[in-house]
C-alpha cells in the first residue's frame, strides 16, 4: 500500500489531502537491494494493484531495501557519459532514499509494507 504527498502550486484541499494520505495498493516500479548503499546489482520489480512476485533467488536474505527510483550510475556523472551530470542534488538524495526495508523470512510467501 503507498500514501504520496502533495507536490503542487496552490495549497491543497482538504479532500486532496485526505486522498493523497488515504493508502492505495501501489502501481509502479520498485528497486530491491541487499546493500543499503546500492552497490549491488539490485532488483527491478513492477508491482501492479500493489502485488508482484519476487523470485527464489533473493530467498535466505534477511534484510531487503526497496527505493523507488533507479540507482544512479556515478562512473556516468563522473565522465560526463550521455550529458549524465546533474542539475541538482534532489536525484543523489532520492537515490539513497529507501522506501523501507522487507526482511525475507524463508517460510514467508508473502510480505506486507506500506511506503509512503
Amino acid at each position: 500500500m503507498s500514501t504520496s504527498d502533495y507536490c503542487g502550486g496552490a495549497n491543497p484541499n482538504d479532500e486532496l489531502i485526505e486522498e493523497l494520505n488515504t493508502p492505495k495498493p501501489f502501481n509502479g516500479t520498485i528497486y530491491i537491494h541487499r546493500d543499503p548503499e546500492r552497490r549491488d546489482k539490485g532488483i527491478k520489480k513492477r508491482f501492479v494493484n500493489g502485488k508482484a512476485t519476487i523470485s527464489s533467488r533473493i530467498m535466505g536474505i534477511t534484510d531487503l531495501e526497496l527505493f523507488q527510483h533507479p540507482a544512479i550510475n556515478f562512473k556516468k556523472i563522473e565522465n560526463n557519459e550521455s550529458g549524465a551530470v546533474m542539475k541538482d542534488d534532489c536525484r543523489i538524495q532520492k537515490n539513497f532514499q529507501p522506501l523501507g526495508v522487507i526482511i525475507v523470512d524463508p517460510e514467508t510467501e508473502e510480505v506486507s509494507l506500506d511506503i509512503h
